[in-house]
């Protein structure tokens, strides 16, 4: 079996094709007639660097160290996913928009600049076993505006108070991802021997607090849609109420039968056994001084977040994030995330070498992040 795993950085499960009215995608939207979409999925933090590392090794980030955009080091004794698949004879393509992003990961060297539509579409072609992965960045801020920062005109336009344009450039950017780059490749493969996923790392956010995601552990940049076919299944819903994107790891080592001793805390999606809780972390670094690491815990009833520097705690329900009231429960979510940490079988592995964080704030600069 192959396996093509799209990636669309920052797009919201309210503005998702199929779950909003108002994002018009009729070719994309003919082509998945027979996919899954799954609206009960969590990503496991805010930012493109540890929710993509989570996917690729399926370690929450306080397992593989990549807890924030800014975050330099990785641990060390794990493999991911692109190493795997060559170790199992795949041949692996990996492209994306904005390759600087994984700068310093220990996955970088697989990914590639974003090539010309027509070669992605000869890799859908190859005779050998193929593992595609295609990271696209257009729909991630500041979509389309004219300076082409993630921090720049779109947030004076936030600030000005003109969410209407943003989000009209936000809707015209994921109309032209998935009609014009994203339905070509599907129209192009063989369903009989691709296994399809389509999912979005993280949101965006749109508060004054959070203009973009990377600081809160908010739904509206931790739900995410999550597309998928299977050959010859039902493709119907997961085997549970609840799933995060952690739990894809699991699943690619089943369906392209890779040999892993893996031992982490995510289960395959088409399984019934439900973790306790289900965790998101985030560490916003110094471009969010009012914020500290923060982590969530939740199940499909309710969810818990922790800031370490406020020492905030907040407990809503899981899907509305109506406030719930704590009754003296919370004690119960710092015991379980100490537990999760000390349970770990990675949590505890030695440092790589640090990337140069010269190196990676100067990319991070380019790409807008950081002023």
């Amino acid at each position: 079996m192959n396996l093509l795993l799209i990636s669309v950085d920052s797009l919201r499960l309210d503005f998702a094709p199929g779950v909003s009215a108002a994002v018009r995608t009729p070719r994309f939207s003919d082509l998945t007639c027979d996919f899954h979409l799954c609206q009960r999925c969590f990503s496991v933090s805010s930012a493109t660097r540890p929710v993509h590392t989570s996917l690729f090794t399926g370690l929450y980030p306080f397992e593989h160290g990549i807890e924030g955009q800014q975050s330099p080091t990785m641990r060390q004794g794990f493999a991911d996913l692109f190493t795997l698949c060559r170790r199992a004879g795949y041949a692996i393509g990996a492209f994306s928009e904005a390759p600087d992003i994984f700068t310093g990961l220990s996955y970088a060297d697989h990914i590639a600049p974003l090539p010309a539509d027509e070669q992605l579409t000869g890799w859908l072609q190859r005779r050998e076993p193929t593992f595609l992965f295609v990271h696209y960045w257009s729909v991630h801020a500041p979509y389309g505006a004219a300076d082409g920062l993630a921090f720049g005109e779109t947030g004076r336009l936030l600030a000005a108070g003109r969410l209407d344009l943003v989000q009209a450039r936000y809707r015209a950017a994921i109309e032209r991802l998935f009609e014009q780059r994203i339905a070509p490749l599907l129209a192009a493969l063989d369903r009989e021997t691709w296994a399809v996923f389509i999912l979005s790392d993280h949101g965006e956010s749109w508060q004054p607090d959070e203009p973009y995601h990377g600081h809160t552990l908010r739904n509206d940049v931790l739900r995410v849609p999550l597309y998928y076919r299977l050959p010859g299944a039902d493709n119907s819903a997961p085997g549970r109420g609840l799933i995060s994107l952690v739990d894809l790891f699991p699943t690619f080592l089943s369906l392209l039968e890779l040999a892993h001793p893996y031992r982490g805390f995510a289960r395959d999606i088409r399984s019934p056994l439900t973790p306790q809780y289900y965790l998101a972390e985030i560490d916003p670094g110094p471009t969010a001084p009012h914020y500290g690491r923060q982590w969530s815990l939740f199940d499909a009833d309710a969810k818990f977040s922790y800031d370490e520097l406020t020492q905030r705690e907040t407990l809503v329900a899981t899907f509305s994030e109506t406030p719930r009231p704590a009754l003296g429960r919370t004690h119960q979510y710092h015991a379980a995330y100490a537990a999760l940490k000390a349970a770990s079988n990675y949590g505890h592995a030695d440092w790589r070498p640090a990337a140069d964080r010269a190196v990676l704030e100067q990319r991070l600069r380019q790409l807008g992040y950081l002023d």
